[in-house]
């Protein structure tokens, strides 16, 4: 092999290797630094990647108020699903009193829990907000528990149910960021 050629080879090699060395990792975004924080990593980056707000989102209270949009809008979509059911299961009466009381229970996450939630954070009582988020949340289970109770079937709510118990919790673990650090506000 010619000294030129063999050269030639040595300034590719260098060069190759100088350029993947110089090319830095990529920072986490603020979307995987909070999610990080709080519980259910996997669950809370998928739940925001998937609305494009979040990922232009340069604060945690923007996250914060995003996730309980999401919120307040699964909750809305299983309220109106709801009368759907009660139909389909009229003829069930313990199904139909468990439909009902879901009712009661969305329509208070809704209005007493994650829009009080929205209204806490914009007044930067955060603590008030965290707990608002972990009730309304907790609401999509509770609807949920009212089938075992009632009916001894699958709940025809469990994805919905489940849903608004996992956007729950992100919300309350997003929230508490708040709580935490006030300074990146």
């Amino acid at each position: 092999m010619s000294s030129s050629l063999f050269l030639t080879l040595l300034l590719i090699l260098i060069s190759a290797s100088q350029g993947c060395a110089a090319v830095p990792e990529k920072e986490p975004d603020l979307i995987q630094k909070s999610c990080a924080i709080i519980v259910g990593y996997e669950e809370c980056v998928a739940i925001l990647r998937s609305d494009p707000r979040s990922i232009k989102a340069t604060k945690v209270k923007q996250l914060a108020y995003i996730i309980l949009d999401l919120c307040i809008e699964n909750a809305t979509e299983t309220l109106g699903e709801i009368p759907k059911l009660q139909e389909k299961y009229s003829k069930h009466d313990q199904i139909e009193e468990a439909l009902r009381w879901c009712v009661m229970a969305y329509e208070s996450a809704i209005k007493d829990y994650f829009r009080k939630a929205v209204d806490q954070l914009g007044t930067k009582s955060y603590r008030e907000a965290q707990y608002s988020a972990h009730i309304g949340g907790a609401l999509g289970t509770g609807c949920e528990q009212e089938f075992y109770f009632q009916a001894p079937v699958i709940s025809p709510l469990w994805p919905r149910n489940h849903n608004l118990a996992v956007l729950g919790l992100v919300a309350e673990g997003i929230v508490s960021l708040l709580r935490l650090n006030e300074s990146q506000l």
